[in-house]
């Protein structure tokens, strides 16, 4: 069931790339509430926060994450400046 709800959701993107501005506008929205909600429960539950730092603990170990650590290295020390 979730590799075909994943499937579902990846395929509405790849359309939404080629879609009208009415239809790219509309996900866009979806995608802010989605993140205010985020902040929302970041703010407001443990639990939320302690899978959000799981997840991204997790993250942070695999080779995909040099970059992001670097790139943040180097805005960390400009905003220092």
């Amino acid at each position: 069931m979730a590799e075909w709800s994943l499937g579902m959701v990846n395929k509405s993107l790849e359309e939404m790339k080629e879609s009208d501005i009415e239809q790219y506008d509309q996900t866009l929205k979806m995608f802010l509430l989605a993140t205010e909600a985020a902040t929302h429960f970041l703010k407001n539950d443990q639990e939320f926060r302690e899978k959000f730092a799981k997840i991204h603990a997790e993250f942070i170990k695999s080779p995909e994450s040099k970059s992001v650590i670097e790139e943040s290295i180097k805005a960390y020390e400009k905003l220092k400046k």
